[in-house]
């Protein structure tokens, strides 16, 4: 009998899938004791963003065979210890699609509308009417990642009258064929746009994508939203576009540091949205995690 150990939450038709499919599960939710006492002895792993799959856990790991994470991002698996040790690796890219992309609406529509600012104004009594935003219909939208969440995110865009530049390393075809929709270099991401939102995952090449050189070319006034991953975006380098007006308004989901240090001169500027990384923090879009993520690690068992 195959053995997983789960080691983060997952919804509860994951435990339904598994006991139908046989499958062993011991349980390392509430006990990181539980996760190292029987890492050596399970066939499978499941984790979602919190447990870090470190080279140490994945020391004594001989038995290991696949790792699925319910989520997107890997950075909190160490790849190259995968690769030495002949693990199999799995996300669920597809599970929270939707989730994402309507929060990243949701915050782009914020940051245009200054709607956290003039809520917290309202609240303290300043009935602040005069403050001004600005309409999405006509503006330029840079997606800087078209993958399942970037891709989706450019439609509900154009769907609202934006036009949109994307960057991406590969380009896809059907986003292409969409009018208001044209690929480009990260240059003109960053010169044209009237908003930028960041679709990717953070690896040694994305790291600080966006820093103080790329602050400077983009146009006064830029919105910024980053539901992606912490450490695209240089967070000094954010305030102080914030500071200065280069940047009128940005939204961030992920931080470089996860919880965030709320004392931090950048999570005070008032015209920065924070969310604390609930993107994929929806009803529907765990169950999708947990779904794809099983399917995949039981389709692997059933070939190997």
């Amino acid at each position: 009998m195959r053995t997983i150990l789960i080691a983060d939450p997952i919804h509860q038709v994951g435990y339904d899938m598994l006991g139908d499919a046989g499958i062993k599960v011991i349980d390392g939710t509430e006990d990181d004791a539980v996760i190292y006492g029987n890492i050596a002895s399970v066939d499978a792993l499941i984790v979602r963003s919190a447990t870090q799959v470190t080279a140490n856990l994945l020391e004594n790991a001989n038995k290991l065979k696949i790792i699925g994470r319910a989520g997107v991002g890997l950075d909190n698996i160490n790849l190259e210890k995968c690769e030495q040790k002949e693990i199999t690796v799995v996300n669920s890219p597809e599970g929270p699609t939707r989730s994402v992309a309507e929060l990243a609406l949701g915050l782009l529509i914020s940051v245009a509308r200054k709607i956290a600012y003039v809520n917290i104004g309202t609240k303290n009594g300043l009935w602040p009417k005069k403050t001004k935003g600005n309409e999405l219909f006509k503006k330029t939208i840079g997606i800087i990642g078209t993958g399942s969440i970037g891709s989706r995110f450019a439609k509900y865009c154009i769907a609202l009258g934006m036009n949109v530049i994307a960057f991406n390393r590969s380009e896809n075809q059907e986003l292409k064929k969409l009018n208001n929709f044209d690929y480009g270099s990260l240059d003109r991401v960053f010169t044209e746009s009237d908003f930028i939102s960041l679709h990717l995952p953070l690896v040694t090449s994305t790291k600080y994508l966006i820093d103080e050189d790329e602050f400077k070319m983009m146009k006064d006034g830029v919105g910024i939203i980053n539901t992606a991953r912490g450490g695209l975006i240089n967070e000094n380098a954010l305030f102080k576009a914030l500071e200065s007006g280069k940047v009128a308004g940005a939204a961030l989901d992920v931080y470089e540091q996860e919880p965030i240090d709320h004392n931090m001169p950048l999570i005070a500027h008032p015209m920065l949205i924070t969310t604390p990384h609930v993107g994929a923090q929806t009803v529907e879009a765990s169950r999708n995690n947990t779904v794809v993520t099983i399917e995949k690690i039981i389709k692997f068992f059933e070939k190997n």
